[in-house]
């Protein structure tokens, strides 16, 4: 009976070892998973703001483009302007489609800007 008394026991130290081995690995493995949920987060945090920065950028090129469209226009009335003022004789104001969208003669200093100068004596033949 003593022998039968000895085994149970080494049986119940050999069970409760177990446990807290698996309850160590359990412990490890909430650990590592707490781990993994803030790589998560901090990843998922990341793609947001990059997303969020994309459609900056891309309302930023939209916004760009339509510029870049309005100045192509204005260059382009402008060229058919000099180039109806050169049949003309005149360059009081740019007309573009029939219509004048800037006049030269209004006394606005800002549009001496746009006064175009050849490219040879404006950048000594570097275009």
């Amino acid at each position: 009976m003593i022998s039968n008394r000895e085994s149970a026991r080494r049986s119940r130290m050999k069970k409760h070892k177990y446990l807290d081995e698996l309850m160590a690995q359990v412990d490890l493995l909430k650990e590592e998973n707490n781990q993994i949920v803030a790589k998560i987060n901090m990843v998922t945090q990341l793609y947001l703001n990059v997303e969020a920065e994309k459609s900056v950028l891309i309302a930023q090129m939209a916004e760009l483009s339509h510029r870049l469209q309005s100045l192509e226009e204005i260059i382009n009335c402008k060229n058919s302007a000099n180039d109806a003022a050169i049949v003309q004789g005149a360059e009081d104001s740019w007309n573009c489609n029939g219509e004048t969208i800037i006049n030269v003669n209004d006394g606005d200093d800002f549009l001496k800007i746009w006064d175009f100068v050849p490219c040879e004596s404006a950048y000594h033949g570097l275009c």
